[in-house]
């Protein structure tokens, strides 16, 4: 799959140097901790990559079996540090990324794919994830309110996605021979993490072929600031933002879920208002590229979503094949 995989940790750091900048400074522990990452039937590469003037961790994962394939996918996940090891996140769970690939994924027939993990930035994930666009239809009222209390200042979606775009996405494909088209690319997150894919979808439509997203948060706010005027002000703004940002085409896929359990249980009314906006512009039962799910009995962490993420990807990589 690699190109000189066995004089890889030899070379990146002088291929990320020449690639992209000389100015910023590479941890020189990340391969050994990405090393230290418990994984099965492939292998994780660790990168730390200049993200303006500081640096942003990525974990990107090769399966065993694609060493050796061309044009594999890319699935690019948000929260990247919650992926592979629980011995290593906050919360002790993770996504199982690799053990579902050597194990669900194993029976089903699919295009080759490989994950870039991209770790979020914990005193900036509401500022990163949130719809940056979103922020004009709403009242300056309350814009100003979540500036300074969940945006630290500042909102950071719309250079998040420039990274992705003009950063990562061309280094990952330098190094790993991948597809390079709209089509071999996917995008993937839950929570905040569903609300940017989905803005990803809108905002770069010739970056990612197809948007999955888990539990997709809804109410577009922290959950310790739910309050009364809550849907007026962001819920309704972000839908009002989907009816004139997101069209549904022969070239994209979207999948959107909640659960019924824990934090998803408040998302109903918010999940069925989106449901109907999405219909709105062509993403409905009625269209082959467009898959919605209600998983009774599950919650919001990243063990519900380890059992289902598989599901966003299959139906996402199976179909492209008779494109």
């Amino acid at each position: 799959m690699l190109r000189s995989f066995s004089i890889f940790f030899v070379c990146s750091f002088c291929l990320l140097f020449s690639k992209i900048t000389a100015q910023v400074q590479i941890d020189s522990n990340s391969f050994l901790k990405a090393q230290q990452l418990h994984v099965v039937g492939g292998q994780v590469f660790r990168y730390a990559l200049p993200f303006g003037q500081v640096i942003r961790t990525v974990d990107v994962y090769v399966p065993t079996n694609l060493l050796g394939v061309k044009k594999a996918k890319t699935l690019y996940l948000h929260d990247g540090q919650m992926l592979f090891d629980s011995t290593q996140t906050w919360n002790k769970k993770e996504w199982k990324i690799d053990e579902v690939v050597s194990t669900t994924l194993a029976r089903y027939a699919h295009d080759p794919f490989i994950v870039v993990g991209i770790h979020n930035d914990p005193p900036n994930r509401y500022a990163e994830f949130f719809p940056q666009a979103v922020a004009a239809y709403m009242p300056e009222s309350y814009r100003n309110l979540l500036m300074d209390k969940l945006w630290n200042g500042e909102l950071k979606a719309d250079a998040y996605l420039k990274w992705i775009e003009q950063t990562l996405v061309p280094f990952v494909e330098s190094e790993f021979q991948v597809g390079k088209k709209t089509r071999d690319r996917m995008v993937m997150g839950s929570s905040m993490g569903g609300l940017i894919s989905l803005y990803a979808l809108c905002e770069k439509p010739k970056l990612f072929g197809g948007a999955a997203c888990l539990s997709i948060h809804t109410p577009m706010i922290n959950f310790g600031m739910f309050e009364e005027g809550m849907v007026e002000a962001l819920v309704v703004p972000f839908n009002l933002y989907l009816e004139q940002n997101l069209k549904a085409d022969r070239k994209h896929f979207l999948y959107v879920d909640r659960g019924t359990e824990t934090l998803d249980a408040s998302y109903e009314p918010y999940h069925n208002l989106l449901l109907k906006t999405l219909a709105s512009v062509g993403y409905d039962t009625n269209n082959p590229r467009f898959l919605e799910a209600v998983v009774q009995g599950t919650g919001h962490d990243e063990g519900a979503w380890a059992a289902r993420w598989h599901v966003p990807l299959l139906f996402m990589i199976t179909r492209n094949n008779s494109r």
